[in-house]
């Protein structure tokens, strides 16, 4: 038991460090540019422009381009669905995409800041000497690289010495230190001011969407017959995300067209709101049939064996099951979308999605702490991106006495599809492995 806890202390620490490195590479500034004198004169922050000011991003992004990819390319949709060796195989063309994003985000950077210098007298001493050309350009790129690679580097470190997934560490490590302030700002200004029904409401949403995301119902007595679930949120939170997103964007064309907006599109009036309401609702409908398409839901559970509710007929169980999930997707996002407008009608800086994908990553990593303070070392069996999947393997393992643990269960759930950086990484016991990979491989046959 010492050993296996100077581990887990060891993984503690890796998890907690890490990130804290990769906040502090953000901060370095770019060479040859005279920093202080930038934030001086534009208010910039230290982080929009260090060697790490990219953060992960180009790596999200160009994970999502592959995995779009892999649904269109027969050859690569077999890599898509396969375990670490065929996943292995996609990332590496999402580690070229990234670096190739990366090195054009740089160049554009170091183009603005050059062409900063030139057009105002004010800044022509950003970059000190004549260090404009080609060499100057190339060390911005190089270092910004080296920057965004470092830092995949470390939440890789996570990743494999850590605890929790290492993008999802790395990915609210940074939201913390963006939001933080003005959400502390935010609470702070209005002291005194009746906003703990405002801030209790957000934390209950918070708490119940973290609670499902686990994949757990709020009372034991709501698990289905069968045990048969989907994700919860089957659709995930992008639909919050997205919808909003929607709705804003007559307003910034209208900044530049200068035309005037109509009560639907103008934002806080009750008709923009049930415009929104409408176009969330709809992307939640999309969303989760397109990551639960019951054909592929029957699939994995006839593949899972057979089940309680063997009454049923197979399609009867996969409608109910989807209509559940349905219900209660939209129930989610709609419930989040109205915490979020009561919090904003209140002025206050609290935005719900972002508060509960932080609160989902350190559940995250709390319970995995304590799986591996249970049963000591892990093994990673197989990587997860059907969460509807997920349930089949875990029940199958769990009848077989083998115990297992869903490492980035509540994040993946949240985003589902839109994250494949993040998968299920389903975790046993190492003397369990052999016979779990056994379970898990003739339940993922095609």
């Amino acid at each position: 038991m010492g050993a296996n806890r100077g581990g887990l202390y060891g993984r503690i620490a890796v998890t907690l460090i890490a990130p804290i490195a990769a906040l502090g590479l953000a901060r370095i500034p770019m060479p040859g540019v005279d920093f202080a004198l930038l934030q001086k004169a534009l208010g910039i922050d230290p982080m929009l422009i260090g060697i790490g000011c990219l953060a992960l991003r180009p790596f999200l992004s160009a994970a999502l381009l592959v995995e779009l990819l892999a649904l269109l390319i027969p050859r690569w949709r077999v890599l898509r669905l396969g375990g670490y060796a065929e996943r292995d195989r996609l990332w590496t063309r999402v580690v070229v995409i990234a670096l190739v994003l990366a090195l054009l985000q740089a160049f554009f950077m170091a183009r603005w800041l050059i062409g900063t210098a030139h057009a105002f007298a004010t800044y022509a001493e950003i970059i000190p000497g004549d260090r404009h050309g080609f060499f100057w350009i190339a060390t911005q790129m190089l270092s910004i690289g080296a920057g965004t690679f470092l830092i995949y580097w470390l939440a890789r470190l996570v990743d494999r010495y850590g605890a929790g997934n290492g993008f999802a560490v790395m990915i609210v490590a940074f939201m913390v230190e963006e939001m933080g302030p003005q959400l502390v700002s935010s609470v702070q200004k209005h002291v005194g001011d009746p906003i703990l029904v405002h801030v209790g409401l957000a934390a209950v949403a918070v708490a119940v969407v973290a609670r499902l995301a686990s994949g757990r119902p709020l009372k034991a007595s709501a698990q289905p017959p069968g045990g048969e679930t989907l994700p919860t949120p089957a659709s995930g939170l992008q639909p919050i995300v997205t919808g909003a997103a929607v709705v804003a964007l007559p307003v910034s064309i209208s900044k530049f067209a200068e035309f005037p907006l109509p009560e639907a599109l103008t934002p806080g009036t009750w008709m923009n709101r049930i415009l929104e309401a409408a176009i969330i609702g709809a992307l939640c409908l999309l969303a989760t049939w397109l990551f639960n398409r019951p054909r592929l839901i029957a699939q994995a559970w006839k593949r899972g064996g057979p089940t309680d509710a063997a009454s049923a007929s197979p399609t009867d169980r996969v409608r109910a099951a989807f209509a559940r999930s349905l219900a209660l997707a939209l129930a989610i996002c709609w419930v989040v979308m109205a915490v979020e407008w009561f919090c904003a009608d209140a002025d206050l800086a609290i935005s719900v999605v972002s508060l509960t994908v932080i609160a989902c990553v350190v559940v995250d990593v709390a319970a995995e702490i304590g799986f591996r303070h249970r049963h000591g070392a892990l093994i990673p069996l197989r990587p997860v991106h059907r969460l509807f999947m997920l349930p089949v393997l875990l029940k199958a393992l769990e009848t077989a006495g083998i115990p297992a643990f869903a490492r980035g269960r509540r994040y993946r759930t949240l985003w589902n599809f839109v994250a494949p950086f993040v998968p299920v990484d389903i975790l046993v016991p190492a003397a369990h492995a052999g016979a779990a990979e056994a379970i898990v491989r003739v339940r993922t046959s095609s």
